[in-house]
């Protein structure tokens, strides 16, 4: 127990905080929103909000939720006839459009009912090489931490034009993980969370018996002993993006 308060010391300055949530930490079975989860999430930044601290949330699920509604809506307007073709893959932007109205719909309601308001912040991967964009985005998010309030970013993928995986070095960020380090740059946050369904950062793929839990992630220590497994099934991201992203 000391050990980990002595790596948690920092914690003691920490006043504006980026904490980012994944796909598979929003939806549960079927892309339905966790509700138990997510709730318990929302509660706890409200504390922190109340306690004095500047929180701005990131938070993905857009995607997974429209793909959710639009399935349901394609099955009851189907005729049994057309339920036995193949069905119409989902266009990922149409589904961010439409998720991304549940998801804040979700956040107001959540945050209302615990006296605290939210934002909506929806922004794209060239936004960021405007200057006059970052200049007023630190601007107008400086104003609602002021006013208490929670600025709850996304990638707008409903009008990106940026498809390329996290590799591709050209982005300026490549999903919601690099995006909220991004902020956390922008803003000047003291500390970046990085919310997951696992316990952390392991040496292997979490399902392998073999594989260890690594405390703290030294890059120059630890980047030739890690092996990343699968991605995330309903994110983009994964260990990966989150180890990219902070390093």
């Amino acid at each position: 127990m000391a050990e980990v308060d002595r790596s948690r010391a920092f914690a003691k300055d920490v006043r504006r905080i980026v904490v980012k949530v994944g796909t598979a930490v929003v939806t549960g079975k079927q892309g339905r929103l966790a509700l138990a989860r997510l709730g318990a999430i929302c509660e706890q930044l409200a504390a922190l909000n109340s306690d004095g601290f500047e929180v701005i949330l990131v938070s993905s699920g857009a995607v997974g939720l429209g793909r959710q509604r639009l399935r349901y809506r394609q099955l009851i307007n189907s005729s049994f006839a057309d339920l036995q073709k193949p069905q119409m893959e989902l266009d990922g932007k149409v589904c961010a459009a439409v998720g991304q109205s549940s998801l804040m719909a979700y956040y107001e309601t959540m945050f209302d009912k615990l006296d605290v308001t939210v934002a909506q912040m929806l922004v794209t991967d060239s936004n960021f090489s405007n200057k006059d964009f970052k200049k007023q985005l630190c601007e107008t998010v400086k104003l609602m931490l002021k006013m208490k309030v929670i600025p709850v970013f996304n990638e707008n993928d409903a009008i990106s034009t940026r498809d390329a995986p996290y590799k591709d070095a050209t982005g300026i960020f490549w999903d919601n993980d690099s995006l909220a380090a991004l902020l956390s740059i922008e803003l000047k946050a003291d500390l970046l969370i990085l919310l997951n369904d696992v316990e952390g950062l392991y040496t292997g793929p979490p399902s392998d018996p073999t594989s260890k839990l690594i405390h703290t992630y030294i890059k120059e220590k630890h980047k030739d002993e890690i092996t990343f497994g699968d991605k995330s099934k309903v994110g983009r991201g994964g260990m990966t993006a989150k180890v990219e992203s902070c390093s």
